[in-house]
């Protein structure tokens, strides 16, 4: 199945506020958020200039205006971009954003070759790309600097497929087996092969593939990193443990740590990856 940027766009604009606030709303969204607000912190420094490509509704674009000297925003949805300005403006952060823009990451024709220093990705952009993600990471590192950064987020296959292993369960009866063995051997939902009602077309990543993505390019895999590996525990735990705040925020401290360790990065619901650009 090739790429349509119709189905990432149409998925975004009829959201609502659901992107604002599934970072916040229980333990599973937090856990996510910590661990990219962690490496955020670490890799973005205040000279930066910054480009957030899949910014959604502005979870991260409220910090990452703080950490850099200058922040443009795009997202393939104008309902992201609408809302995000909202939630800025709402928060007196709207001004210090230099541009909000709706973009497709495969044409950013917009942004000259190496305009920032760091360029964030994150949420799960590439995993809508399907046969084009080589293009997209192409086209992030045109407009990045040499020697810049850039942060892609990726939805974890072996992570969803343990949490969600009762669904994908539920899915064999309608789909069957072969479709079964289709989602496991290559973590791609399609039309042809795994046609789930939602239309939700993705490509769910292991780290294998993303190591195997990024050698193809002149960079340099600085950190790997899971989020929401504790999601593993099942909501109920989390929630259990969210409502001790001495115990949770040794939980958040410890997700924070135990997703750099090479054993956990598949474990988790999200890969991050942090790459410089060869100079």
């Amino acid at each position: 199945m090739s790429y349509n940027p119709e189905i990432p766009r149409n998925r975004y604009d009829n959201y609502e506020d659901r992107e604002w606030t599934r970072l916040e709303k229980d333990g599973h969204g937090e856990l996510l958020y910590h661990v990219h607000l962690d490496i955020l912190k670490r890799y973005i420094s205040q000279d930066n200039k910054v480009l957030e490509i899949g910014a959604g509704s502005g979870r991260y674009t409220k910090d990452l205006v703080k950490m850099c000297d200058e922040l443009t925003v795009g997202d393939i949805s104008t309902h992201q971009i609408e809302f995000n300005k909202s939630k800025m403006k709402e928060l007196s952060l709207f001004d210090q954003v230099k541009l909000f823009c709706v973009v497709d990451v495969l044409d950013m024709g917009e942004f000259e070759d190496a305009s920032f220093d760091c360029i964030v990705c994150i949420g799960g952009v590439i995993n809508y790309l399907l046969d084009k993600e080589k293009d997209g990471i192409n086209e992030m590192l045109r407009v990045l600097k040499p020697g810049g950064i850039l942060i892609v987020g990726a939805m974890s296959f072996i992570g969803a497929s343990l949490y969600y292993l009762d669904g994908i369960r539920y899915e064999k009866d309608q789909f069957g087996l072969e479709a079964t063995k289709w989602i496991f051997n290559t973590g791609v939902q399609d039309e042809e092969h795994y046609p789930v009602l939602s239309k939700h077309y993705v490509h769910m990543m292991r780290s294998s593939e993303m190591d195997a993505l990024f050698a193809d390019f002149p960079v340099t895999v600085k950190e790997r990193s899971s989020a929401g590996l504790y999601t593993q525990a099942g909501d109920t735990a989390l929630e259990n443990a969210r409502q001790d705040k001495e115990f949770w925020e040794l939980v958040i401290e410890k997700e924070i740590a135990f997703t750099k360790l090479p054993g956990t990065l598949d474990c988790g619901m999200n890969l991050i990856y942090v790459v410089e650009k060869d100079k």
